[in-house]
């Protein structure tokens, strides 16, 4: 009888234990709900971001941030949107991402003014969370981040998790939130460089706080430069605002039509597409099959487009979407060598797998991958 218990009480753990390891965002895709976007105007109250003269970054990601609600409200009114801050008040990081994830968001946006020491410094740049590769992606992620000076621990309670081990961790636990923050970021950051035309800095991974504990997919949007002349007229006029909305706007509503408004059209995974090169005799059944996804792009592309740098590239659809690979091997370590070495050409390539043909989370192939690399 002990031992039906223990039984039964291990495979409840076991159970509880798998649920943890998902991605939160997959727990309640599952049933069907409202989409819900958490806008996150960037600072606010006794923190007001960057400054120049009379001009605070916390009023203009406040507005900017209302008028993209307003947008999306009147173009898709089945969409419910939510804001960790609709006034002038101080929210800790955690407290962000601590609505989004009691709301169970869809979709998390930071908005914020960037600003530098250099004023030169021109652009926009869409932040995704990740590990920071770059001076630049690392001097950002410190700038967002000190604000948790002005909270009452001083930030300790976001240092319990910084060595890089815990961050791979957690990272890989997250794929697929982390795959689809890449898609809206690369869609926000395309529309937003085509509507204001400043200068495009690209879409970028930082740890930055307010991100890493939202459970969902998210990016941070960094807004033209308060500390350069040019931008700062840009992002201070009425035309100038709009235009910023106008690509944020574009941006979502293409993510929305493809993960939010047509997900049904998306139930049990994308299938390969035709044109995709797979030796079938050589992928054994039940076998996790890793690509590294370079783009994607809403029209079918000739084998020879100047936009595959030379690579030779296989392609699926996922809903509306043509998406192009790099590469292919069941090998996973093989795989992150591979996007390695793409990374210059494709420097927000992301790994992908596939299982019987249809598309999976990423975490979970590579827990397949390393269960059957142990029985060899």
């Amino acid at each position: 009888m002990l031992m039906i218990r223990t039984a039964s009480f291990l495979r409840v753990a076991l159970f509880l234990l798998v649920l943890l390891m998902l991605p939160a965002g997959s727990l309640y895709a599952q049933k069907k709900k409202q989409f819900t976007v958490v806008l996150d105007a960037g600072h606010g109250g006794n923190d007001p971001g960057a400054v120049h003269g009379k001009v605070k970054e916390k009023d203009i990601n406040l507005t900017v941030t209302k008028m993209l609600a307003e947008k999306i409200k009147k173009k898709y009114p089945e969409v419910k949107v939510v804001f960790t801050r609709s006034t002038d008040v101080f929210v800790t990081l955690e407290g962000r991402s601590n609505k989004a994830n009691k709301e169970k968001a869809d979709l998390f946006i930071s908005i914020h003014v960037n600003s530098a020491k250099k004023r030169s410094a021109d652009g926009v740049e869409t932040f995704m969370w990740g590990i920071p590769s770059t001076e630049d992606e690392k001097r950002l992620a410190m700038y967002e981040n000190q604000v948790v000076e002005l909270e009452k621990d001083k930030g300790a309670k976001y240092k319990k998790f910084d060595s890089d081990e815990d961050f791979i961790l957690k990272q890989l636990m997250f794929d697929q939130d982390v795959t689809l923050s890449a898609e809206i970021a690369q869609l926000v950051q395309k529309a937003l460089v085509k509507s204001t035309k400043r200068t495009d800095r690209g879409v970028k991974s930082g740890d930055l706080y307010v991100l890493r504990n939202s459970a969902m997919p998210r990016i941070l949007i960094e807004m033209p430069f308060l500390s350069n002349a040019g931008d700062r007229q840009f992002l201070t006029s009425a035309a100038g605002q709009k235009k910023i909305v106008e690509g944020i706007f574009e941006g979502f509503s293409k993510y929305y039509e493809l993960y939010g408004k047509n997900n049904d059209d998306n139930a049990g995974g994308a299938s390969v597409d035709d044109s995709v090169e797979v030796d079938e005799e050589n992928v054994k059944s039940g076998v996790p099959l890793f690509k590294v996804q370079l783009f994607a792009a809403d029209t079918k592309l000739k084998s020879n487009d100047k936009r595959f740098k030379g690579l030779k590239t296989d392609s699926f659809k996922e809903g509306k979407w043509y998406k192009y690979t790099y590469g292919s091997t069941e090998d996973y370590d093989k795989a992150v060598k591979m996007k390695k070495e793409v990374s210059a050409k494709f420097k927000d390539a992301f790994v992908i797998a596939f299982i019987d043909g249809k598309r999976v989370e990423t975490s979970k192939a590579v827990e397949i991958y390393k269960k059957n690399k142990k029985k060899k």
